[in-house]
């Protein structure tokens, strides 16, 4: 190539590169990006592991969440304890299944509610116990999860004796056992526990719910960008139906 010629592809050169660079980057695959999941470890049928994989119904649809915004996650299974504890201080960042309170919208990024749940007191199958008001249980032990939070009525009855476990496996072979008289806990996984354990026919669920709890997504509020990134994707799949078809494949009878 001549001097001449060089010159003259020079300043056509310069014009191309960037175009030429521009497509190489549109070409390359994009950083991955990974988000870090906190979650009870054993909850069914919401969030639990069966064979290696975290799997439920609040899972799928956290997943399906971050999915839509082509995001990995990063699951850590913890006790309920701890995946507070990772909101608190800022080392996880989504925690699922939180109720909502006045303190925990103040603390956190809350997501949702992406499904709501009922609350149910369970007995033994030939336990006389009725509930109509939180009052007709003051002659009862009742089985509680440490650090969970069930309704805020219920919560605030300190003249309740609420006997605290470590979690609702725990809190159910109490009841078996008869060390505690009732539990409180969500109706899917308390039935699930006594289908698993083989002890359905040795329960039942009292009739009245202690209520119907809307359940959230939360993120600590050092991650308000995030935040509003999930909560774009949440709006997307309400709207068009892909959480409501999460839960019927489910829960569907």
């Amino acid at each position: 190539m001549t001097a001449a010629t060089a010159s003259i592809l020079r300043p056509a050169l310069r014009l191309l590169l960037p175009v030429l660079l521009a497509l190489l980057a549109a070409t390359l695959p994009a950083r991955a990006e990974y988000w870090t999941i906190a979650s009870e470890d054993h909850f069914p049928p919401y969030n639990y592991s069966f064979n290696g994989t975290r799997t439920g119904i609040d899972t799928e649809i956290v997943v399906a969440l971050l999915k839509e915004l082509t995001i990995t996650p990063v699951h850590r299974p913890l006790s309920w304890t701890e995946v507070v504890r990772s909101m608190d201080e800022n080392t996880a960042d989504v925690g699922f299944q939180f109720i909502a309170s006045p303190a925990r919208f103040a603390q956190y990024n809350m997501i949702g509610p992406f499904r709501t749940g009922t609350t149910v007191f369970m007995v033994r199958k030939d336990s006389p116990i009725a509930f109509e008001r939180l009052e007709d249980l003051t002659p009862y032990r009742i089985g509680v999860v440490d650090g969970f939070a069930y309704a805020p009525d219920f919560d605030a009855a300190t003249y309740l004796e609420k006997v605290p476990s470590s979690s609702n496996v725990v809190n159910f072979r109490r009841l078996i056992l008869g060390r505690v008289d009732v539990i409180v806990g969500d109706l899917h996984v308390l039935n699930h526990m006594a289908k698993q354990d083989g002890r359905l026919k040795d329960v039942r669920v009292l009739p009245k719910p202690l209520g119907l709890i809307p359940r959230y997504i939360a993120m600590p509020k050092a991650r308000k960008e995030k935040a509003e990134r999930l909560q774009a994707a949440f709006v997307k799949l309400r709207d068009n139906g892909t959480i409501t078809r999460i839960l019927d494949s489910w829960l569907a009878e």
